[in-house]
């Protein structure tokens, strides 16, 4: 049986939608198909972490360090709605389903479902696709917790905060998840009165516990009561929630949002038929994103992970090149990238140093620098925060944490270093404008350089001897 593709690819994401846009760009047949709004929905929830976080940014820096004592005004959630909703019409004009048609993708929304008899195709309601290659890059959705009635409650998730038509006056969050943790400081800002609570003993699960701890110092700077540790017994609703907790007494609000691990909305696509039973807390793939099917790649948030609803793309070009291709590109999980949308943002790659001390012990070092150190933060007023690198005592770069001022974009020139695996003694030989933000990542190789060079070691003492005698040396 021949095959009608070179890939069929089960979208429901903006990295379903790149896949197809670079597999048509080089010349293979390939078929999208997707669920009807998924994407739109996927790109509403980004948009609106992004729009409430530019609006942080704009907020009076000494507003990091407390209320104050005059509050900022309610916010205004219409035209922030609106603003939404024109950000979602501008981007990425180029995944449009108009668009990846016109290069030539066969666009198929609808449902659909894997099938192996008598070979493996997808199967839609008036089509059979048959391929050399499939990618899995579905949607996720909030895995709720087996609490007792709390499935039956009107809570609300990410998806749903559209239809507020003003944030309520108490809001409990129920979950950690990034996006969770960037709305309940600016929500908090703007005087909803948030309640976080998790069972979780830190804020930040996947990173090292001092970073943990000052994201929930900016938290609680900004009013949330942080409830960490605590197990939910019960909800109940009845003109409003009340939560049973174990410890500190019952919690009574308003408004619950749901913000728990998200888990790959994958109900009805017979993922049984490629060797992969239920559940689904993600897909389990091996490094080259390869399924227990040969013939089946995943990219996208059902990858898992803390950070898989806010990390990079890198996996696409992975996932669809071995599908099309030779399976021989392998994906490290050690370079992605994640963004907490908070003020000040946070981004990090790679290792953290707990994660580098196991691996390399007392070769592992960790730097790190306060933005108060550059010229740039102050120029803006805007001080709060700290760049940390951590490193091999080779000058390789392992991972890096950055939390300030134009976080996210600082976190990807880190990455390119990390990426090329350029050493780090080489990097001073890149441009750099004086007084700007990228001024921190010169302070942290000069740290570096300090490290090296600092009195005792090998490289200060050769250099010592060498000036000693040349100064004893006569010269004309």
């Amino acid at each position: 049986m021949t095959a009608d593709y070179d890939g069929v690819i089960v979208g429901g994401t903006l990295q379903g939608r790149e896949a197809a846009a670079l597999a048509a760009r080089e010349g293979a047949r390939v078929a999208l198909v997707e669920p009807d709004g998924a994407v739109e929905a996927i790109l509403w929830r980004q948009l609106l972490v992004q729009v409430l976080s530019h609006w942080g940014q704009q907020i009076r820096p000494e507003r990091l360090l407390g209320p104050g004592d005059d509050p900022e005004p309610r916010l205004d959630w219409a035209p922030l709605m609106a603003q939404v909703l024109r950000m979602a019409e501008m981007a990425y004009p180029h995944l449009g389903l108009e668009s990846l048609a016109a290069k030539g993708v066969d666009v198929v929304v609808g449902p659909g479902q894997f099938s192996r008899k008598p070979r493996l195709v997808f199967a839609t309601a008036d089509r059979v696709l048959r391929a050399r290659g499939f990618v899995l890059c579905p949607n996720t959705q909030v895995s709720v917790p087996s609490v007792p009635g709390l499935a039956e409650t009107p809570y609300t998730t990410l998806d749903r905060l559209g239809q507020w038509t003003q944030p309520p006056e108490d809001l409990v969050i129920l979950g950690r998840s990034p996006e969770a943790i960037a709305l309940a400081q600016l929500l908090s800002w703007r005087g909803t009165r948030v309640t976080l609570v998790t069972r979780g003993d830190r804020l930040l699960p996947s990173e090292d516990g001092d970073i943990s701890i000052f994201i929930e110092s900016l938290l609680r700077a900004a009013g949330v009561d942080l409830r960490l540790g605590v197990t939910l017994k019960q909800v109940t609703y009845r003109h409003g929630f009340s939560l049973d907790l174990a410890t500190g007494g019952p919690l009574q609000a308003s408004h619950l949002w749901l913000a728990t691990n998200r888990q790959p909305d994958v109900e009805g696509l017979n993922l049984e038929a490629l060797g992969l039973p239920p559940p689904w807390p993600h897909l389990p793939v091996n490094d080259q994103l390869h399924t227990s099917h040969p013939r089946v790649f995943v990219c996208g948030p059902a990858l898992g992970g803390y950070w898989a609803e806010a990390t990079d793309h890198q996996d696409v070009a992975v996932a669809l090149r071995n599908a099309l291709y030779l399976p021989w590109r392998r994906m490290t999980r050690l370079g992605r990238l994640g963004y907490l949308a908070t003020v000040p943002g946070f981004a990090r790659l790679g290792l953290t140093g707990t994660q580098a001390e196991r691996w390399y012990g007392s070769a592992a070092l960790v730097l790190q620098i306060p933005f108060g150190e550059t010229l740039a933060a102050h120029f803006k007023a805007d001080t709060t925060g700290f760049c940390r690198w951590v490193l091999h005592r080779d000058g390789r770069l392992l991972g890096a944490q950055i939390c300030g001022p134009h976080a996210e974009d600082l976190i990807q020139t880190v990455g390119l270093i990390l990426a090329q695996n350029l050493p780090l003694q080489h990097i001073h030989r890149l441009p750099r404008l004086p007084q700007s933000h990228g001024e921190i990542l010169h302070r942290m190789l000069d740290a570096w350089q300090h490290y090296r060079w600092r009195p005792g070691t090998w490289r200060r003492d050769w250099a010592e001897n060498w000036f000693n005698w040349r100064r004893s040396r006569p010269f004309h």
